[in-house]
């Protein structure tokens, strides 16, 4: 045994190490690179938790001695470097409202400017508000002279318990916060921050979501990220195997869910052929007396196309029509005749007149004949663009002075294939829409959606990837038609059968499949949180009960 002491990073390295993890942070889950997933918050906790060390005595590992924190001191730092972090990660993901909110409200770019300043100062008050809590349950405080203590038998034993308890910790903490985060700004889908969206584009390991939903996604990649961050902290290279045989051990066990579940579900007989109408209209567009033709145009062609294939469904987008609904309106009554033609029935986004300057933002079912069989609203709607926020609107100049009026419930939708479980725009992007649409019957899903507003951001793409967690969370087929964005079709299974993008018209044909049964992810939604919580009390438990003793 010799004595190891580490002299603390000069004042501005962890903060380095904060910008750092940020933009990997960014890079890995909003860009959802699965290999960067597992290291990209690496930096900050590797910093976080030297930072935070006076000193140290023990083995040559670094961490088999005892470790004496600063409690007072720890929390000020690990919540100056999650601010750090957030504030990387925030400039990052917003950049693109700085010229949006100026582009399509047509007022100066210094409006985008607050737009964007208002959602980095909250973005990064939440980052700074987690890492502290961390700090507060992670420090461990001591009197004077606790440096010159001996080494306490039993002391790396101690250590190494204490190092798995900050580990469970960090990853319990961080999915809970997101879990919080979720709730707080359900209509604002750009801070729907999961760890887990990171693993979104691999198919073997998002089939675990049909257990925990995106929750048991985060908590593993916050656990392997701290514990690769805790094996290079102690410089024991020994301990990587651990965070390397999780991540196979994840995978493997992936690939066999996906085996057993198309396995079982390989004898469906039942196919509905349905066609994805994608208009891709610019949603700077206005619909006046110089591009209204050209834009009835785009729509009756497709129509037409659609009424050549012959589907069983035809699917448009959200507010393909761009107005109120009417049975007696030319352009629907044209539409219907042609779908009428080829015997489809068609789910159409249109809004819905609701009181003055309101609407509904609908999606209506019409069956053979122009017969309206249901209409569903859209519940979750998109805070101060949709839906006033303390009185506020974006005051978005295609939306012609109208907001939204949000539904209290809305059904899935009753078409002669099945029931149909809509989901508008950013409402794919909540595993409990598609939850609450499940539990009413749906046998497969639809997701209506404009892109337009960021069609050139992460955000398109991430859009589409959110809807491949829904499939497997909810083991049902879904069908994605997103102006601008990518639309496509992806099985229950997670694989994507489907998927394009394009600035042009285009019509994509393919088979769903109506399924039934509910995933445990579906029955427990919130299984995995409470697994967290529970860790986090005992977490606190393990403070007080510590405290308590140095007290006797």
């Amino acid at each position: 045994m010799h004595i190891y002491r580490y002299r603390p990073f000069p004042g501005a390295m962890p903060y380095l190490g904060a910008v750092l993890s940020g933009v990997a942070i960014y890079c890995a889950v909003l860009h959802m690179q699965f290999v960067l997933a597992w290291v990209c918050q690496v930096p900050l906790f590797y910093c976080l938790d030297r930072s935070s060390t006076d000193g140290s005595i023990g083995s040559g590992s670094g961490g088999s001695g005892r470790s004496f924190k600063t409690g007072s001191a720890h929390r000020p730092r690990a919540a100056a470097l999650g601010f750090v972090t957030g504030l990387t990660l925030s400039v990052c993901s917003f950049y693109w409202m700085i010229p949006g909110a100026a582009k399509f409200t047509g007022a100066s770019v210094w409006y985008g400017v607050g737009v964007f300043l208002a959602c980095t100062l909250w973005f990064s008050g939440y980052w700074a508000l987690v890492l502290y809590v961390y700090g507060l349950l992670s420090s461990r405080r001591v009197g004077p002279g606790a440096a010159a203590e001996p080494v306490p038998p039993g002391a790396a034993v101690q250590t190494r318990r204490r190092n798995r308890r900050l580990a469970l910790l960090a990853a319990s903490l961080f999915t809970c916060a997101e879990a919080g985060l979720e709730a707080l700004t359900k209509g604002m889908p750009w801070f729907q921050f999961h760890f887990g969206n990171a693993l979104a584009q691999n198919l073997y390991a998002i089939q675990w979501t049909s257990y925990t939903g995106v929750y048991g996604l985060s908590f593993v990649v916050v656990l392997v990220n701290y514990a690769i961050a805790q094996a290079l902290r102690e410089r024991r290279w020994i301990k990587l195997i651990y965070p390397i045989t999780g991540i196979l051990l994840l995978l493997a066990l992936g690939y066999g869910m996906l085996v057993r579940y198309e396995r079982k579900t390989l004898f469906t007989k039942r196919n509905i052929s349905i066609s994805i109408l994608s208009e891709n209209i610019p949603t700077s567009l206005q619909w006046d007396n110089l591009s209204g033709d050209s834009l009835v145009g785009r729509l009756l062609y497709l129509a037409g196309q659609a009424s050549i294939a012959r589907p069983n469904i035809n699917l448009w987008s959200e507010s393909a029509i761009p107005w109120t609904y009417s049975p007696a309106d030319d352009l629907v009554k044209e539409i219907d005749r042609l779908a009428d033609s080829a015997g489809s029935t068609q789910i159409l986004g249109m809004n819905t007149a609701f009181g003055q300057g309101e609407v509904f933002n609908s999606a209506y079912c019409i069956k053979p004949g122009g017969v309206v069989a249901g209409r569903y609203d859209k519940q979750v709607l998109l805070q101060a663009i949709e839906q006033r926020w303390n009185g506020w609107l974006i005051p978005f100049f295609s939306s012609n002075g109208y907001s939204v009026h949000a539904a209290e419930s809305s059904a899935p939708l009753k078409t002669p294939y099945g029931l149909a479980g809509i989901m508008i725009c950013n409402e794919s992007t909540l595993a409990s829409v598609a939850r609450y649409q499940v539990l009413n019957g749906a046998d497969f899903l639809l997701n209506l959606s404009n892109d337009g507003w960021f069609s050139d951001t992460y955000l398109a793409p991430l859009h589409f990837y959110n809807a491949r967690l829904r499939a497997v969370e909810t083991r049902r087929d879904i069908a994605i038609n997103s102006n601008n964005g990518i639309s496509g079709l992806i099985d229950a299974s997670g694989r994507i059968k489907q998927m394009k993008r394009d600035d042009a018209p285009f019509l994509l044909n393919g088979i769903i499949h109506p399924r039934q049964g509910y995933t445990l992810g579906i029955q427990y939604p919130y299984l995995p949180l409470w697994i967290c919580g529970a860790i986090i009390v005992w977490s606190i438990a393990s403070i007080l009960y510590t405290l308590k003793r140095h007290r006797l």
